[in-house]
Order: structure tokens, then sequence, then C-alpha cells
């Protein structure tokens, strides 16, 4: 029931995981390990299936990213869910295949460079440098174990081989840089008229209004409101209601000493001999060997790296490995690592990479918390486990008396010592509190709540909270009345006429000017209306408004002088006429290997996104409507 819970699928690690694959659609979660019992699926790719819970991952992801790029307030437009989760649904199709074609084709990401990555994350710093008990934390508060959240950034970084391996190989022609460099650079001459759209000069008769209304009646509806009475859990307010024994930390704090230890650090140097193919072993032990002696007789450790380390990573850096925690080397590297004493050089060190000398710099790390300085991190926990635990149980208890006494809130209420609340009245479409949640919205607006007038069922919400509604009022949709809306009538047909009136008169003077029987000047000599010298201007120019720069630049080119002529009715009804009398391209701005790189991105970026379409036209598909799914 509170799976959604357990699960913990807050977002930060999946942009972490988006973050590193430079790809235009990356919403894969971590879903392979966020599994349950056996669902329909939303759609089978080569006979894979992808379960509404991949599905469900992903579209709050996608709303998220929506929400955060237009400031936190997804517009209206953005109300329909089935048709997102129908783009969310398209992304995930395709990523599968994508995963497919990875696996099969044999891309892959060695250990080494896998948490060569992690510890470069900035995530996982703690005073400015890589930490593994960071790295547990905060990949454990997300409910990801580090098998899962390996294996998840693996697989990003193989889809980022095959983009890299695409953009590489893109090009371009020196003849299509030039073209585009002198279409990107050409200059337009423009002088411009406008057609005010002067609705104050407007009448509006009150048979217009009247005849308005009634043909765009639909457009006057108030619509349905609805107020509800509701009952909450929340793990919040469980967890301060409970109070944990001083022998109950000290009891966890026994069972957590390893987690709160701080690992152990050190911080070291290697030079790597590797063996190549046909090379003798024990010649490469003999050289390794050499060079420990001459390390012994006093020689710099760092000098010898640079000149001898085969190792491309480090050896320029003296062989700098940086830190190590326990774990993150193979096991000969790392027994021999932590058997080092500060400034102490190895024997050779056998692995599978070659042979090494190691040289230890530094060790920290180490330290246990004390049980009070761990004492409220415990606490905490202590109660969450206990309040995940209460509001399990108590959530089957809400569901089983709401539906069992389904014609109030009040029985279930008393029982569980809920408080009934109420909302604000809202609608379908938003409302405030509670009501901003979609899944509100839905169930008040449902015929169990709105016609039948039974409780709904548990509705699971973010941050932990499970509500239980019923309906408290009902307003049904309504017509306004003529008098309410008479201002907003007659303000768009103002508008609505100012622009027909404009957009009449300035077609006039366009074909005046088109037929020759007209000069520009002329024209606004004779409305008095000023004419604008814009001059010469780029398709990049910001100082000219852009729908007029847009329909510039797609105007035909004059021909011998002879100037062209074009109309634009803007978003506020004035009508504005284009005279284009010279186009030019500066030829300095038309050369530079930074456009040649920049279109071979684009390019590579559209050949990449073909790749991933060809890839799903290929691929067995069957997916099923997201409205037809069982919810």
């Amino acid at each position: 029931m509170l799976q959604s819970i357990r699960d913990k699928t807050s977002g930060w690690i999946a942009y972490l995981i988006i973050g590193l694959i430079s790809i235009p659609f990356a919403l894969w979660g971590i879903n392979s390990y966020l599994g349950g019992g056996e669902e329909q699926p939303v759609a089978l790719v080569d006979g894979d299936k992808i379960t509404p819970r991949q599905l469900d991952y992903a579209f709050a992801r996608y709303r998220e990213r929506l929400t955060s790029i237009f400031g936190g307030n997804l517009p209206a437009m953005f109300n329909d869910e089935a048709a997102l989760k129908e783009q969310a649904l398209t992304q995930i199709i395709e990523e599968t295949v994508l995963q497919k074609y990875i696996r099969d084709e044999g891309y892959r990401v060695g250990d080494n460079q896998l948490f060569e990555n992690i510890q470069a994350m900035q995530v996982f710093h703690k005073d400015g440098r890589f930490s593994k008990e960071q790295y547990q934390n905060q990949i454990a508060s997300q409910g990801y174990s580090a098998a899962a959240f390996e294996q998840e950034l693996r697989r990003s970084q193989e889809l980022e081989q095959l983009n890299l391996a695409l953009v590489s190989s893109a090009f371009t022609l020196p003849i299509e840089v030039d073209q585009f460099n002198r279409l990107k650079n050409q200059e337009r001459k423009l002088r411009t008229l406008t057609i005010e759209n002067n609705i104050d000069a407007i009448e509006i008769s009150d048979q217009d209004v009247t005849d308005y209304y009634k043909t765009q009646a639909a457009s006057f509806m108030q619509p349905a409101m609805v107020k509800l009475d509701y009952i909450e859990l929340s793990l919040d307010q469980l967890k301060q209601k409970i109070e944990v024994s001083d022998d109950k930390i000290a009891e966890r704090y026994a069972q957590m000493r390893d987690q709160l230890t701080q690992p152990e650090v050190r911080s070291a140097s290697h030079i790597l001999l590797t063996v190549a193919e046909g090379v003798d072993e024990d010649q490469v032990k003999s050289k390794i060997t050499e060079i420990k002696s001459r390390i012994n007789q006093g020689e710099d450790f760092s000098s010898l790296a640079r000149e001898f380390s085969q190792d491309p990573g480090s050896a320029e850096d003296g062989g700098n490995l940086g830190d190590i925690e326990r774990g993150f080397m193979v096991k000969p590297f790392e027994t021999a690592l932590f058997n080092l004493s500060v400034d102490q050089v190895s024997e050779p060190v056998k692995t599978q990479f070659g042979w090494h000398l190691i040289k230890l710099h530094n060790v920290s790390g180490g330290e246990t918390k004390s049980l009070e300085q761990a004492r409220y991190e415990i606490e905490q926990e202590l109660k969450t486990d206990l309040a995940e635990s209460q509001i399990y149980d108590m959530t089957e208890s809400l569901a089983s008396i709401g539906y069992e006494q389904s014609s109030s809130l009040l029985p279930a209420a008393q029982q569980l010592e809920l408080k009934v609340q109420t909302t604000d009245w809202f609608t379908r479409s938003g409302g405030e509190g509670i009501a901003e949640q979609e899944k509100i919205r839905q169930a008040a607006f449902s015929d169990q709540v709105l016609k039948q007038q039974l409780n709904s069922e548990t509705i699971e919400l973010s941050d932990h909270r499970v509500v239980l509604v019923h309906l408290n009022k009902h307003k049904p949709a309504e017509q306004k009345s003529l008098d309410s809306v008479r201002d907003a009538i007659i303000s768009t047909l103002k508008k609505k006429k100012g622009r027909e009136q404009a957009e009449q008169q300035g077609k006039k003077i366009l074909a005046n000017l088109t037929s020759g029987s007209a000069t520009l000047d002329s024209s606004s000599e004779s409305l008095s209306i000023p004419l604008v010298d814009i001059g010469f201007v780029k398709r990049s120019s910001v100082s000219v408004d852009k729908g007029l720069l847009n329909a510039a630049f797609r105007m035909t080119k004059p021909v011998s002088d002879k100037l062209v002529f074009d109309g634009l009715s803007s978003n506020n009804g004035d009508y504005t006429i284009i005279e284009l009398s010279q186009t030019r391209v500066d030829a300095a701005d038309t050369t530079g290997d930074d456009t040649a790189k920049a279109l071979a991105g684009k390019i590579s970026n559209y050949e990449y996104l073909a790749y991933i379409k060809t890839l799903a036209q290929q691929a067995d598909i069957q997916r099923f409507a997201v409205k037809d799914l069982p919810q």
C-alpha cells in the first residue's frame, strides 16, 4: 500500500545520471530496482516489458523538469496528464531500444573508469575530496544500494560512448559551412509602416455584445466546483508523537558503529609497468625491481613515475592517485597499500593491470562518531522506522473503515484519532492546498465521490502522506451572467474589429505598393503615420521584434534594386508593412573554425536522433494507450 513511501524515490540521483548522458531524452530512472508484483505492461519492446511503475517514475521526472523550466508553475497547456505520459512513454521506449543495442554491440565501461567517474562527482565530496561515507549515505538516502546505483551509472556511460562515437564521426564540407555562414550573417535593409489597432475608436453595440454572448456561450461557463472533507495520515505527524528511549538509541548506536565510522582514506602514488602481449613478464618484474632499487637509493619517486610509469591517468602527475578508500582498488593493490606506513614504498605488486610500486603519502579518517554526536541522527531514524510501520498499518485500517462505512469520514477519523479537515472551493483544473494535487482533483470529480457521495479510496500524496476524501459541497457548472462578462466581451470585440480594420487598411496599402501606384513614403505622408527606417539587420538582431524579423527573412530577395513588400499582423492587432530594399553579407563574418564545429555538432545531434528513431522503427514494439491502462 505504501510502496512509494518505502521506495523513497526523490530525484537528485536520476538528475545526476541524466547530467552524464549527452542525449536529449534521458528520462531513464533506476527503475529495475523499484520492482513489485506482476503488472500489466504499458509497452512491450522486443518482448521486454515497460511497467506502469517505470512510466510513473519517468512521468514524474518529466513534470519536474517542465515545472522547473516554467519557474515552478506549469502552464495550463500541460494539464493533459495522458498526453504527457504518452510523451514520456515514447522516450522510455526509445531508450529501451537503445539500451538493447548498446548491450548487443558490446559497449562496456570498466570498473576503474566507473570508479574514477564516481570519485570525481562533487556530490560525493566532503571537505574537498571524495568521501566513501558521503557516497554511501547519499545513495542510501534515495533508497538505492551501491550496486544498483553503479549498475545504472555504468549503463549511462555506455550510452555516452555511443553518442560520442556518432558525434566524433560527424563532419561538414567547406561549401556547407560557407553557405551556412552566408545565410547566418546575411543582413537585410528594412523600413516599416505600422497601422495601429485603434480600439478606442471602435464602437460596440449592445446587440453585438448579446450576439457574441449567445454564439460563444460555451466560453462563458463557470466550471463545476467542489469542497472536500478529508482526513490525512502523515509520516511527519506520526514521528512527532513517537518517543524513543535512551536504551533503544544506545542499542541502535552499537549496531551502526561501522556506518558511523569515517572510512580510512589513504593518499598514494604508484608506478605501473604493464605486461604487453608478447613481452616476457619476468623482464617487466625485473624492470620494476630495478626502479624499486633506485628509489631505495634515494631517487625521487614522482620523477621516476613520470619517466617510467605506463598509467596514462597518473604518470604525468608523478603517479599521484589521490585519496583511496577500501573497496576502490583491486585486492592485491589494496592489501599492499593498507599495509604501508606513511612515506613507505611497497615491494613490487602484481595485479591484472601489471606490476606496481606504491607509495603512501598520508592517512586520514577512521574516527567513529560518539553516541552524543550521533544521537539525533539515530533518534530520527528510529522514529522513521516506527512511523513507517504505524502508517502502513493505519493506512490499511483507513482503507478498510473508509470502504465499510463509506457514507462518512467520521468513523475512520474517530477510530484513528484523526481530524476532519475541509478544503476551499476548487475546480477540475486547479486548487489550493491538497487540491493542488492532480490525484485529489481526479478523485473529487469521480463518480464515486461526486455522484455517489461515497468516501474515496486512500490516496497517496508526496511527502509520505495518505488521505481519504469525501464530498462536502458541489456547485454544478453554470452559465455566467451577461452582466458579469459584458466588459470582457466588449474588450474582445474591440480588439477583433480593430484588428480587422487595421489589416484591411494595411492590405489595401500593400496592394498599391506592390503594383507601384504608391511608395512607402507617400503612404506614410497621406496617412500621417511615421515611417520607421530600421536599416540593415541580421537574423540575430535583438533590437527588432522577433516576429517582424522572421517575416523579413522569409521575404524574397530584391532583384535589380526592385523593392519587395510584405505585411505582418501582430498579436496586439497592429498591421505592419515591411519594405525590403537590399541584402548584403559581411565577408569578415563568414569564416572561422568555430562555425564548422558548431555546425558539425548540430548535424551529429540530428544524426543521433535519427539513429535512435531508426532503431525504434526496426524494433518490435507494442504500446498501450495510457488512457486505457487500469488506474
